[in-house]
């Protein structure tokens, strides 16, 4: 569970799981933390110092746990609270040509940089416990899938940024994402029981 900050602590934990897991890699080429954002393809220019941008782009509910138990337990047997919200969210993975460099060196180590960032999703493809930042629970297990997303929709996906050039990305899921419902109910417990025999003569 965890409260409203939940979408942004989700992103903050892909953040920061992509930009550790690369500063403990010895095996490919350095990227500083800085590299690794948080912001949309159009906020990405060429004096920047973005490598890699996880823009959410689109947050859905998720249906399979829509129709759960309508109200679930707290830790006070006396307070009844509604089922948490739970939402499935969506992020564009896009990586970028450095500052320096141009050409074919270029072309490459973007797509060096996009292909690390993918078998890095891939390996961690479940966040949970100390992964996990802000207010999400560290009992949840935060699942990271690659989306097949057709040309039409990665089209559809850029052309929402028409002044932005099209750059080499991926589509990934990441849910369930779980906000606590400030709806609580009073519980008055049973304590006693009313039970009546009735007692009758035969004739």
């Amino acid at each position: 569970m965890a409260s409203y900050t939940a979408i942004a602590d989700v992103s903050e934990t892909l953040r920061a799981m992509v930009r550790d897991r690369l500063a403990a890699r010895d095996d490919v080429f350095s990227m500083d933390g800085e590299a690794v954002s948080l912001v949309a393809p159009d906020a990405v220019d060429a004096d920047s110092e973005t490598r890699l941008s996880l823009s959410l782009y689109r947050v859905e509910e998720n249906a399979a746990m829509k129709n759960s138990e309508l109200a679930h337990s707290t830790n006070d047997p006396t307070v009844s609270q509604e089922p948490p919200l739970a939402l499935d969210l969506y992020y564009l993975v896009t990586a970028y040509p450095g500052s320096t460099g141009e050409g074919t060196a270029a072309t490459v180590d973007q797509q060096r940089v996009l292909g690390v960032a993918m078998q890095t999703f891939h390996d961690n493809a479940v966040l949970s416990g100390k992964d996990l930042v802000g207010s999400l629970d560290a009992d949840l297990e935060l699942q990271i899938s690659l989306v097949n997303a057709s040309v039409d929709e990665l089209s559809g996906l850029w052309s929402t940024v028409p002044d932005t050039a099209f750059q080499p990305s991926a589509v990934y899921h990441v849910g369930p994402v779980l906000i606590d419902s400030r709806q609580r109910e009073e519980v008055v417990p049973v304590t006693d029981r009313e039970t009546t025999v009735d007692r009758t003569s035969d004739s």
